[in-house]
């Protein structure tokens, strides 16, 4: 899991103090007087930084966000089994999920859903099914898998149906393909340009502004966002991946920027562990044992 995946946990990890805190300001001062990574969450900091989501109060430093549970789980068993299908990763998360599973977190509205549907079935229980129309990162976590396991993106589509039928994911794993494909042979900034002929027609504009503007700010405010949705979050990961040279720089100003920096982490950690080094500290304080499910 050396490849991508430890890249993508550590800067999930790392960023999980103040994940859903959308008061860049706030967080932007809190940095000079402390640092914003392996901090547990406080209610404090969530109450005086609104608007935020306080969801993970009992969490432990170096612990995940629910996405990257979900990268964890579906990383050993498809390790395990390559030919898992759609409906084995439904069974895998609900697994943890349930309740009595052995997850404690918080669980997204997706999540909620399919734990939901499930149960239903099991119970022989009709209700109206909401559909589990999803646009959020999570649909990067099989493309995560796939690419450290050389499954290919046609594997990765299948699992992320589960959540969504918005096709803009799949022109995405072409786009971070290239991107992952020519990271060490060329300049980052020059892929980057090149990369955007990949991605869906009506996200080109969002991304060339990525790369041209220098004031993040104001590319947030017209161009992206800080939330986990497609529109905010790709965006803003090739704005910041344009505009960084290292992975601890890079993870740093994510957890500066706030909103769904934890979840934003798994694919900034992923690119950038390609050509920086993971600071071993930070791997050390991620609790997980890397050497363990290789």
């Amino acid at each position: 899991m050396d490849k991508y995946i430890k890249g993508a946990l550590v800067a999930n990890a790392a960023t999980l103090g103040f994940h859903w805190i959308y008061n860049g300001d706030y967080l932007e001062k809190l940095s000079t007087t402390q640092s914003l990574l392996f901090q547990k969450q406080s209610k404090k900091h969530f109450d005086l930084a609104k608007p935020s989501y306080y969801a993970y109060p009992h969490v432990e430093i170096g612990s995940f966000t629910t996405q990257g549970m979900i990268l964890k789980w579906l990383y050993k068993a498809m390790k395990e089994n390559p030919n898992m299908s759609i409906s084995d990763y439904e069974t895998l998360i609900y697994d943890y999920t349930r309740p009595g599973g052995s997850y404690e977190g918080y669980i997204e509205t997706y999540g909620k859903r399919l734990i939901v549907h499930k149960l239903a079935k099991d119970l022989n229980i009709f209700i109206d099914e909401k559909p589990l129309m999803d646009d959020h990162l999570v649909g990067f976590i099989p493309y995560l898998v796939c690419k450290e396991l050389n499954l290919g993106n046609n594997k990765a589509w299948e699992l992320a149906s589960l959540f969504t039928s918005i096709e803009d994911y799949k022109q995405f794993y072409q786009m971070f393909d290239y991107i992952f494909e020519h990271i060490k042979s060329s300049p980052l900034i020059d892929i980057l340009e090149k990369a955007i002929v990949y991605a869906p027609k009506h996200y080109k504009e969002k991304l060339t502004q990525a790369i041209t503007m220098n004031d993040t700010q104001l590319f947030i405010n017209k161009f992206a966002g800080t939330a986990c949705h497609l529109p905010q979050s790709i965006p803003l990961i090739y704005h910041m991946l344009y505009h960084s040279r290292s992975y601890e720089d890079i993870i740093n100003w994510n957890a500066k920027l706030g909103g769904a920096s934890s979840d934003r982490g798994l694919i900034l950690g992923a690119l950038m562990s390609q050509i920086s080094p993971i600071p071993n500290s930070w791997v050390l304080k991620t609790k997980m044992d890397f050497n363990d499910i290789r």
